[in-house]
């Protein structure tokens, strides 16, 4: 199944008296050209479109849309497909619904998520009816997940908190995994967790590594996309503390004296992203784990684009305002341009969720 991530253009110009190419970088327009572009495909569509056509309900809805739209405002038919509240529509008993729950769930971009991640996943994309049962029968039969998932206990005494926080990409854990088999020469991962989203960036070093190497890597990962953070929770000595912050800021040639504090408790929070990432790999990487560095990008996608229990959204969509891609946004075209206040009301709108489903999150684990 052909996943919408991207676009992919080819475009050449080709000569009418033969057939010699030349570079579309030129700045000469040669005579007689021929633009070649290339867009993605998504081959299943094909298939799921006549599987479909076999079902007694859909031969039945598309005339009952058309002529009693009003009995029906959600559906809508579009590329000879049903569309429920713009989400591909399909029956019960279509034979791609198992395909499409592995494809959404077993494969490296989903990275064998849970009953709540993978729903998500495809309520983004399709709708049938019953999908919630047939999701969670689906994840709790994954044996590959059951093989490889941690085990999870209720901490000792009360947790204490760390302050509730208000702004994107400025307040961080940062955490390593150890240990791991050689690939392409690293064995540990550094881990950059946002306290707020709870999006994460992921990078890997050599078995050696020195505060001067981890802070050149953290300006490499982290600051050139958001700048220097405004703390930093690091379950680390504070030798290691300190070192780290003198280095980042004699690297970005800063002669202001900054004072830094540290947090006494460890950080659960990136303890969770651990373990989670650490099964990841050990989901597609169990018979080579050589390969694990081959699977780093994947596993910071697949994370960053899946629900979080904490604030009820994909740290991808906190941090960009807008959902992970999916099938119907791209079969649908974008949405209408709105107006920059209505904009404005929609992010203040899902910080204001964010911040009420966090206030939740930290009192249930209190």
């Amino acid at each position: 199944m052909a996943k919408l991530l991207g676009y992919d253009y080819t475009i050449q110009y080709r000569l009418g008296s033969g057939n010699v190419v030349a570079n579309a970088l030129s700045r000469v327009i040669p005579q007689g050209q021929c633009l070649i572009i290339s867009l993605p495909n998504l081959e299943c569509l094909h298939d799921i479109k006549l599987s479909v056509r076999h079902s007694s309900v859909f031969h039945e809805l598309p005339d009952k849309i058309r002529q009693q739209s009003e009995s029906h405002p959600d559906f809508s038919v579009h590329h000879d497909l049903i569309f429920y509240r713009d989400k591909i529509w399909l029956p019960s008993d279509n034979p791609f619904i198992p395909l499409l729950m592995t494809e959404f769930h077993s494969t490296p971009l989903e990275g064998h998520m849970g009953i709540a991640k993978t729903l998500r996943r495809l309520q983004a994309n399709f709708f049938w009816e019953g999908m919630h049962r047939d999701v969670h029968c689906h994840v709790s039969q994954c044996r590959t997940r059951q093989q490889t998932k941690y085990e999870t206990r209720k901490p000792a005494g009360l947790l204490q908190s760390l302050p509730m926080l208000t702004s994107l990409w400025e307040d961080l854990s940062l955490d390593f995994i150890i240990g791991l088999p050689p690939s392409q020469g690293f064995t540990t991962i550094p881990v950059v967790i946002d306290r707020y989203s709870k999006g994460t960036h992921l990078s890997a070093l050599p078995p050696k590594y020195s505060t001067k190497k981890v802070t050149s890597l953290f300006i490499k990962i982290f600051c050139k996309l958001h700048g220097f953070p405004h703390s930093l929770v690091l379950n680390r000595d504070p030798i290691f503390v300190s070192s780290f912050w003198q280095e980042l800021f004699r690297l970005s040639d800063t002669k202001l004296c900054f004072s830094t504090s540290y947090h006494l408790e460890i950080d659960g929070q990136a303890e969770v992203l651990n373990r989670t990432l650490e099964q990841y790999l050990n989901l597609f990487v169990h018979d080579c784990p050589l390969l694990w560095y081959s699977f780093l990008s994947l596993a910071e996608w697949s994370y960053n684009t899946s629900i979080h229990s904490s604030t009820g959204l994909p740290p991808y969509e906190i941090t960009y305002d807008k959902p992970p891609p999916s099938i119907p946004h791209y079969l649908l075209g974008s949405s209408p341009v709105e107006a920059a206040d209505s904009i404005l009301n929609t992010r203040q709108t899902l910080h204001n969720q964010l911040q009420h489903h966090l206030m939740k999150a930290q009192t249930a684990m209190k």
